[in-house]
Formats: structure tokens, C-alpha cells, sequence
């Protein structure tokens, strides 16, 4: 066949049409944010040129990490969710995110086979409008309970993408959304036919065993409360991160060091009771996350 200018472009155009129509890796097996074609880091089966890194959050991690995790056996991936109210006149307003910073660290590490995902800072409460809830107070965030389910779910859909098969919520915040959480999970699991999403109530009901710790001890009495939005289980765990979460210093220096009578003003007895306190949340949130995933596996 002889071959004119307008058989070229015709063929030039066709084959760039069909390029455009397929999928960047259906050519080139690209990860990594570039083309493997450019630089051989960004090839799917490129090796890591780093060591392992000893963390379990994903956001802590390259690509590679994760790849390289979830090949060897890291299938299950947390979804925590905390939130950002008032605490009271110490306790910062991101308290339910940073306590989460420490106990789905234990809980993934414990598991052994997980990781967790970046903490979900923004939960529903209260209402814009009508200022319900904690929009009552100064440096509230809350957003619509569509806006959360939607937030977690898509958050789900990628875990699924990138290899996970167990998916978990735990909530360290009270409130409708753990409803939420269960309803979205509910419906992962409709979409995806199988059993992948799990919402783990004892997360949050793990709170009761955190107290314990003072009560069993007689160091805290149940039902005796200063009267704010702060307990000795949720402070102690918060200086296991950082002191100043919970203003310890400035406590201290105005003899405040003290929540429902339980004094703080040793430091390093303080944070050894919340490294206590994690292992506890941590035992029953184990126990169920394995029961749920041995169950979603075994539904007889």
C-alpha cells in the first residue's frame, strides 16, 4: 500500500486517539506520582531503596511502604475519627485526635497486621445553624453527618483500591455519627459484596476501662467529677504525646495539677498511667477487630 501524507496523519491520529482512550498504566505500569518510562522509581515493581520504617501510619509512610506492607501481609488498615471541641480550661480542642495518635498506634501494632490511616479530624458536633451540641462554644468544627459519611466512606474506597481487605472504624468521639460509621460500613460492605468493613463499637465503650484504671486503684471515685469536660483517662493519655496538650506546666505552676482528684503533678507518673491506659483501650478494641474479621471470614 502506498503511503501518502494523509494515510500518515489519518494512522498519526488514530493511534494518539487510542492512547488518550487507555488507562496510563494499561502502557506503562506507573506508581508513585510519575511514569515509570522517566525514572525507574516510579515503576510498580521498583525496589525500595529505603529500609523498612518502623511506624503503622500511613501518612508516615512513602508509597513504597505501603506497597511493600501490604505484600507482606499488612491487610487490615484503621480508620479513626475523633473530632475538635471544648475540654474544659486545660485540655486543647483536638483532644480526641491526639489521644487516637497513641491508641490506634497500640491497637495497629498489637494487631500486627495493620495500619493506621491518618486520623479523621472533623466529626459531627452539633448543628451550624442552631448552634446545638458543642457549637455553643469558640472553636467548634463540626460538619453535616452526610458530609462525615461521605468523608469516611470515599476514605474506605481508597483503602480498598490500594489492597486492604479489612477495613476498620473505631470513633474515639461520642455522638450520631457512630451510627454513622456503622450505617457506612453497612453499606461498603453492600456495595462491595463481601463483608470488608467493619465499624468497632468497644473502640469507644473502651473509655469505661481507661477509668477503671483510676477506680479499681481508689485513686478516683466513680461519679466524682469536677464538673468539666475532662476526666483524669483522657488527660493522662493526652500527656503520653505531649504535656502541653493538657497545659501541665501552667497547671502546675498554679497549683491546678489535679482533675477530678487525681493529681497529675508528677509528670512522669502521669504519662507511665497513660501508657496503662492505651494497653487498656487497646486489649478489647483487639479483641473485637479480630472477632469481626474472623467472623466476616468464617460467617457460619
Amino acid at each position: 500500500m502506498q503511503l501518502t501524507v494523509r494515510n500518515i496523519l489519518a494512522s498519526t491520529a488514530l493511534l494518539s486517539a487510542l492512547a488518550l482512550a487507555l488507562p496510563a498504566h494499561a502502557a506503562e505500569a506507573n506508581m508513585g506520582g510519575g511514569r515509570c518510562s522517566q525514572n525507574a522509581y516510579n515503576c510498580a515493581d521498583a525496589p525500595n531503596p529505603l529500609p523498612r520504617v518502623d511506624t503503622v501510619w500511613l501518612d508516615e509512610m512513602t508509597w513504597m511502604d505501603v506497597r511493600d506492607a501490604i505484600a507482606s501481609g499488612t491487610k487490615t488498615i484503621i480508620i479513626p475519627t475523633g473530632g475538635v471541641e471544648p475540654n474544659g480550661p486545660w485540655v486543647v480542642l483536638g483532644k480526641h485526635n491526639f489521644v487516637l495518635k497513641t491508641t490506634c498506634d497500640v491497637i495497629a501494632r498489637k494487631l500486627g497486621d495493620a495500619l493506621c490511616a491518618p486520623v479523621v479530624g472533623f466529626v459531627p458536633e452539633g448543628d451550624l445553624k442552631t448552634r446545638t451540641g458543642h457549637m455553643d462554644t469558640p472553636g467548634t468544627i463540626s460538619i453535616a453527618e452526610e458530609t462525615y459519611e461521605a468523608v469516611i466512606a470515599d476514605i474506605a474506597r481508597s483503602m480498598k483500591i490500594s489492597g486492604f481487605e479489612h477495613i476498620i472504624f473505631i470513633s474515639d468521639n461520642g455522638g450520631s455519627h457512630l451510627k454513622g460509621e456503622a450505617k457506612v460500613a453497612e453499606m461498603l460492605n453492600a456495595e462491595w459484596g463481601a463483608p470488608i468493613a467493619h465499624y468497632i463499637p468497644e473502640y469507644y465503650a473502651s473509655w469505661d476501662a481507661a477509668d477503671h484504671v483510676f477506680w479499681d486503684r481508689g485513686l478516683a471515685k466513680k461519679g466524682v467529677t469536677d464538673g468539666i469536660h475532662d476526666d483524669p483517662s483522657v488527660t493522662t493519655l493526652l500527656m503520653v504525646g505531649n504535656p502541653e496538650w493538657v497545659r501541665w506546666k501552667e497547671r502546675v505552676d498554679i497549683g491546678k495539677a489535679t482533675i477530678n482528684g487525681v493529681s497529675i503533678a508528677d509528670k512522669d507518673q502521669a504519662i507511665e498511667w497513660g501508657h496503662e491506659l492505651a494497653e487498656a483501650r487497646a486489649e478489647p478494641t483487639v479483641a473485637a477487630i479480630r472477632k469481626a474479621i474472623a467472623g466476616a471470614a468464617d460467617p457460619q
